[in-house]
């Protein structure tokens, strides 16, 4: 099942209690993870990042994950483990992507050449990369979940561009006044 959520909302996932036998060990996941935790009889147990945010109801075996976040992409499973290990739900989920920010540097008037930064605003993630007045090639890879983050030349501005299927945003600046760039800039 594929789920498309907007950040901040939260998201439900179900499963088929019926697909459960008693006395199974019952684990949420994302990405190989460990969500949840719960053994037949014992308190349920919210593991790492999701203290706080994930909920789980015993009696149908659902979770509840409060404000997600473009990091909360990924693959969810429900799995229930008696003798072997069964996957009782699969999820696909993307949430939106977040808003970027655009700073440029080292700007060279006489050939337009600079260095653009494209920093995901609600993250550490990042992007360096090497321009002139027509392209920019990446410097570092920049780590992103489920989503492609770019930085280009178009009509005399430099563009950041965040998106992944749910969403798309991106952020804007002027390489230099159009006077400088036809006096200067190599085209």
């Amino acid at each position: 099942c594929w789920i498309q959520l907007k950040k901040g909302s939260d998201l439900l996932l179900n499963v088929d209690k019926n697909a459960i036998e008693q006395g199974d060990d019952f684990n949420w996941k994302c990405n190989f993870d460990l969500i949840i935790k719960f053994n037949d009889g014992k308190e349920p147990s919210v593991l790492g990042e999701y203290q706080g945010r994930a909920y789980f109801f015993e009696q149908n075996y659902s979770v509840v994950i409060r404000n997600v976040q473009h990091e909360d992409s990924g693959n969810y499973k429900a799995t229930a483990t008696g003798l072997k290990e069964r996957i009782i739900a699969d999820y696909t989920v993307t949430v939106q992507v977040s808003p970027v920010k655009l700073t440029t540097h080292s700007f060279d008037a006489w050939d337009c050449n600079f260095t653009a930064t494209c920093k995901v605003v609600d993250s550490e993630v990042s992007g360096n990369y090497q321009c002139d007045n027509q392209t920019c090639y990446p410097l570092s890879e920049p780590d992103v979940k489920d989503s492609l983050l770019t930085v280009y030349v178009q009509e005399g501005s430099v563009l950041c561009n965040h998106s992944n299927i749910v969403s798309w945003t991106d952020d804007t600046k002027p390489l230099v006044s159009p006077l400088q760039v036809s006096t200067f800039c190599i085209t």
